[in-house]
């Protein structure tokens, strides 16, 4: 072989390496991610930092999110692929007398007006201050309620230190109506169902999707709100469909429905 012949073949392998190289990149680039934090409120700000390209994430929680952030410069939007989820109060199969509690204290206060007055008070356009009567404990019984308090407006803890939120709203008033107190605990989302199962809790509401999966370890209360999927991005994203995610980093709470349902998102795109 002449010495341009051997040129001409070693231009054409270097050639073939340099584009291989360039499409492994662009695979790289392309590749879609799920990062998942221990709370909601970290993604957001990790978003608001540039850090991640958008959040999904139940959708009270991005509106609510949005409403009270103005500065952080966020829009939202959904996909009709994001199917309607159900919020249930969660407690162990066998507490059958604990079931039917709450869910007869869940249809007196949707009957007396009361639920409607929390509902308004957290995602009303015009809001109101109302408060949650004391339960006199006429049962005499205290129930412990395990909640992730970092989910607003579902669940917070406010400058003092107190829970407060749409869910604690929820289950006091459900107590109040139905005589008996309850004591809740900040627990982490993680081990929030482990928490029911070995007794260190009685019941969790903690905006608690309603699954299949989670009904095989718990016993859900009727549903108490209906929800969906929201993405939120930057203003100045170029994001506005599921679509558009493909190939970006997405943030989640972890083990939450914005996990499960971005992931089978992403999943299918692969397949």
């Amino acid at each position: 072989m002449n010495i341009k012949k051997m040129l001409a073949a070693a231009l054409i392998v270097t050639l073939i390496a340099a584009l291989a190289a360039g499409c492994s990149s662009e695979d790289k680039k392309a590749k879609s991610e799920v990062k998942r934090y221990d709370t909601i409120t970290t993604a957001f700000l990790e978003l608001r930092n540039s850090g991640i390209d958008a959040v999904v994430a139940d959708s009270g929680v991005a509106l609510a999110y949005l409403q009270n952030n103005p500065e952080a410069k966020l829009k939202t939007f959904t996909d009709d692929s994001f199917e309607k989820e159900y919020y249930g109060i969660a407690m162990r199969h066998e507490d059958t007398e604990l079931h039917e509690l709450v869910n007869e204290g869940l249809r007196r206060i949707r009957e007396n007006g009361v639920y409607d007055k929390i509902y308004e008070k957290y995602f009303g356009e015009e809001g109101n201050n109302y408060v949650v009567p004391e339960s006199d404990n006429r049962l005499n019984v205290t129930y412990k309620v395990a909640s992730n308090m970092y989910f607003a407006p579902f669940e917070s803890v406010d400058q003092d230190g107190q829970p407060v939120g749409f869910d604690i709203d929820l289950i006091r008033a459900i107590a109040a109506e139905m005589g008996f107190a309850v004591e809740l605990m900040n627990t982490d989302w993680n081990g929030i169902i482990a928490s029911l199962t070995s007794g260190a809790s009685d019941m969790i509401i903690s905006a608690m999707t309603i699954t299949e999966e989670r009904k095989e370890e718990v016993t859900f209360s009727e549903p108490y709100f209906e929800a969906t999927q929201y993405v939120v991005v930057r203003e100045d994203s170029e994001i506005s469909t599921l679509d558009d995610l493909i190939g970006k980093t997405v943030g989640v709470q972890i083990n939450t429905t914005g996990d499960f349902a971005i992931t089978d998102f992403f999943a299918s795109k692969e397949n």
